[in-house]
């Protein structure tokens, strides 16, 4: 989704044309933040930044330098070696390790990603997401690195870190598909489990490096659980509540229960020991840790997006007409009762999200449930979670092999997706159609599903699946498409081809709203459905928070004459929708899908609707195979992570890394054409 910040004449105006350098610092030493404006002070804000990268890559630079030099001479040695951190250490007064990570940056942004260096000189990238494109790009060959980061550099000013790496694992596999389905399969053989013990006295258990699907499974099976927990009454924070089930699972104390007994254990303890303190709120986190979050891939900074419980903690799609912005971090699973709930008419009147109802003090608590309801998937069977999956129809047919996304997840290799299509068989099948340029055009429900290949076992029936599978194709390419040159789709894919037909001209045109749909609080299934499609996540800038997991809202609230219609509708994150209603932020939708917002502190955004297909990136040329990067371990190694010297390793990859010779660097575009003028040339 693109972002546009308005800015007004003068001030905004006048540090907006200048570049980093001595003119703009004298510019800012004039002003003082204390008497500008919103608009100004954003102009001002971006200004600093823009210093400050300038700044960084100075910074940089000089620690290059200074680990390379040599007593009493101007000449430099080669390369960067194994004590050049202990130079720059000793004069900041800083720990090695961290220094071992800049030099690294250093050395990256000088030989292999010259752009990147040039970027962060002209202040329009900041060293954060230069650390994040040379880190996430590291195991890359040169070429291929440098292509990365001349696809993303237009847009990584305006990607927050965890979109940017998302972006980075989706252009880097598209480039060689091969390469990184043997990069992954090489580290599945490193899958190992590592405790370790945090600060607080308690530990993380670690399951790493094993194949995305069973990661996936393990995921939406925790989440089932505990989803199944939540119908029982209990109000511990979800968080906690996944975590609970995990622990239960593996330390072996309910070794033979079925998932639905389990429920019951977890629920019955709950109830019989009292109803503890809820402890801290299962609203959004703004901080998550560095690594994958359920934010719609990896996540690495405080200000990525809010983290606020697992994937089906949002509606059931398809369920009905009304979409229910239930409490924050409340699982919903068809078949289980709900928890109870105000009549419609006692709603607020405003599309603030309603807070939980405050508990009795001395109510009794309510009796477990003797069963829950539906039919029991047997013991060991893994219930079916709430994952959504995204990817091209081309590549569920095997006609490339281009990567596909898990929202809450990120980027999976081909192989796992078509994976993935047969365990969520019997989910929720959206056939996403869009024209040449990746548009949104229509949204269908398909009715039939692909031919299970030979050999697949049949899933248990009464299994409930309520994942969503996402097949994306421009129309273009779903008419051309030859039903009988893939026996296992041809069902399918006749039933698109006709559907196409009768489309007619109503193709690109979204849902009829009727005048009932428009008096009615809530979307009916379809609209709620091209709702969530059009904006794919929150569309507040800077926030990816998939659109599966937040909340409808109106632009122009219900209650204040404001019509249930795709021109008045959109989707927002719980904490963006109550900055909407408590933060005093005005927004605007002119047309639809298209967002104008002025901030309590007077600053404007716009955010235009944003493409359902990303261009494919074409491979690059090179040797075939490409060879694997060096990880470090001797091949088919097992290796125990516990008994390894961590600083040997660290500097034993390094090493490696320099030593293998660098390519010549590729001619590029440099960024620096989106800058007025520059005072000196840049140091990289």
């Amino acid at each position: 989704m693109s972002i546009d910040q308005h800015v007004r004449p003068g001030v905004a105006a006048e540090l907006d044309a200048l570049a980093p350098g001595a003119e703009l610092v004298a510019a800012l030493d004039r002003l003082s933040p204390a008497t500008l404006t919103g608009e100004d002070l954003a102009a001002y804000l971006r200004a600093c930044a823009r210093v400050q990268n300038r700044g960084t890559s100075r910074l940089l630079d000089a620690m290059h330098h200074l680990g390379r030099a040599q007593a009493d001479r101007a000449e430099r040695r080669p390369d960067l070696d194994e004590f050049s951190s202990d130079e720059v250490a000793a004069v900041l007064g800083l720990g090695r390790t961290m220094v071992t990570r800049k030099l690294d940056l250093a050395d990256d942004l000088r030989d292999r990603l010259p752009d990147v260096g040039d970027a962060l000189w002209h202040g329009v990238l900041d060293e954060h997401k230069a650390a994040r494109l040379c880190e996430w790009t590291r195991d890359l060959c040169d070429d291929h690195a440098r292509h990365v980061a001349r696809v993303l550099l237009p847009e990584a000013p305006a990607l927050p870190p965890a979109e940017l790496i998302r972006r980075i694992e989706k252009t880097a596999t598209e480039l060689d598909p091969d390469w990184a389905a043997r990069r992954a399969a090489r580290a599945e053989k490193n899958a190992r489990v590592i405790l370790s013990p945090n600060p607080t006295g308690t530990a993380t258990f670690s399951v790493c490096d094993v194949a995305a699907p069973r990661g996936l499974a393990m995921r939406d099976r925790c989440d089932a659980v505990a989803a199944l927990v939540r119908g029982l009454g209990v109000l511990t924070p979800i968080g906690s509540l996944r975590a609970e089930v995990a622990g239960r699972l593996l330390d072996g104390s309910v070794e033979g229960m079925t998932d639905h007994q389990l429920a019951l254990l977890l629920a019955s303890e709950y109830h019989q020991h009292g109803r503890p303190d809820e402890g801290p709120s299962d609203g959004p986190s703004d901080g998550p840790s560095d690594g994958p979050s359920d934010d719609g891939g990896p996540d690495d900074g405080p200000d990525d997006g809010p983290d606020d419980g697992p994937s089906g903690a949002s509606q059931a799609p398809g369920a009905g007409g009304d979409v229910r912005p239930d409490d924050q971090g409340v699982l919903d699973l068809p078949g289980l009762p709900d928890e109870p709930r105000r009549p419609a008419t006692d709603e607020p009147d405003t599309d603030e999200p309603p807070r939980p109802a405050e508990p009795v003090p001395d109510a009794p608590h309510p009796p477990v449930a003797p069963m829950v309801d539906g039919p029991d998937p047997g013991s060991g069977r893994p219930h079916t979670g709430a994952s959504e999956l995204r990817l091209r129809l081309s590549t569920a047919l095997g006609l490339d092999d281009s990567p596909a996304t898990v929202p809450g997840y990120g980027t999976v290799l081909a192989h796992h997706a078509r994976e993935l299509l047969v365990r969520y068989r019997a989910g929720e099948w959206r056939v996403v159609l869009t024209d040449d340029h990746g548009h949104l055009q229509n949204v269908l429900l398909a009715r039939r599903r692909p031919s299970r290949p030979r050999g697949r076992a049949e899933p248990s029936r009464g299994q409930e699946c309520t994942a969503v599978v996402e097949l994306q194709v421009p129309t273009t390419l779903l008419a051309a498409l030859r039903p009988a040159d893939h026996p296992l789709w041809a069902a399918l894919l006749t039933e698109l081809q006709l559907r196409l037909g009768e489309l007619g001209p109503r193709l690109g045109r979204p849902p009829t709203e009727t005048a009932e749909d428009r008096a009615r609080r809530r979307p009916r299934a379809e609209i709620e459905r091209w709702i969530r499609v059009r904006d794919r996540h929150c569309v507040v800038p800077g926030c990816y928070r998939p659109a599966r997991r937040a909340d409808i809202d109106h632009t122009l609230d219900w209650a204040l004459g404001g019509p249930t219609a795709l021109r008045n509708l959109g989707v927002f994150c719980r904490h963006h929708h109550r900055a909407k209603h408590r933060a005093g932020w005005r927004v605007h939708q002119p047309t639809p899908g298209c967002f104008a917002f002025r901030t309590r502190a007077g600053v404007s955004h716009t955010t235009h609707p944003k493409r359902i297909l990303e261009p494919l990136v074409q491979p690059c040329p090179g040797p075939r195979p490409r060879p694997l990067p060096d990880d470090g371990f001797a091949p088919d190694s097992a290796h125990d992570p516990e008994t390894e010297a961590a600083d040997d390793l660290d500097w034993r990859r390094r090493f490696l890394r320099r030593t293998k010779g660098h390519a010549a660097p590729a001619p590029a575009t440099s960024p620096a054409a989106l800058v007025a003028t520059e005072d000196d040339p840049p140091p990289f």
